[in-house]
């Protein structure tokens, strides 16, 4: 376990308090949820970082990296759905999107093709963070506008990747 791996897990840690403090419909419990949610999120930024310049990239941390973005983005979708902030289909579209890149994504491992993340897919990964905090702390407008906005990003991304990776599906027959 080097440091990238141990950020990595953390996020995965930092769910708990987030589904804690957003199991209360209370702002000043979703704030601290929102501060939690914050710092997990800054460890996808660090993970990446210091696991690149330090040439510290493992087998574990490319495995458990994309595993925590999306037990994170549960952790605070899910909440905000049953908090009734976030309509339930939009969240299905939001998971459906991110189901069906990771299979992609799982299929190009099966057969030696890396995917790293596209510049879209960094793009809905930092509007849905936004999105995610202002709805957090009751700025359900901007945090509505700005989620309806990462999920075109997170569609066009998808269809990127996708497109790309066509070969894919066509040897599979």
């Amino acid at each position: 376990m080097n440091l990238p791996n141990i950020l990595t897990v953390s996020r995965i840690v930092f769910v708990i308090p987030i589904l804690l403090c957003l199991s209360s419909a209370r702002l000043g419990w979703n704030i601290l949820a929102a501060f939690f949610f914050f710092l997990a999120s800054f460890t996808d930024l660090a993970d990446g970082f210091i696991a690149r310049s330090r040439g510290e990239v493992t087998a574990l941390g490319k495995l458990l990296d994309p595993l925590a973005d999306k037990i994170l983005l549960l952790s605070a979708l899910i909440p905000l759905v049953a908090l009734e902030r976030v309509p339930p289909w939009l969240a299905v579209l939001v998971l459906a999107r991110e189901f069906a890149v990771t299979g992609l994504r799982g299929m190009a491992a099966l057969k030696g093709i890396s995917m790293g993340a596209g510049g879209m897919g960094k793009a809905k990964t930092f509007l849905y963070t936004l999105a995610l905090l202002c709805l957090m702390v009751h700025l359900q407008v901007l945090g509505m506008l700005i989620l309806l906005l990462g999920v075109v990003v997170a569609l066009y991304s998808a269809y990127e990747y996708f497109a790309e990776h066509k070969d894919i599906f066509a040897r599979e027959g």
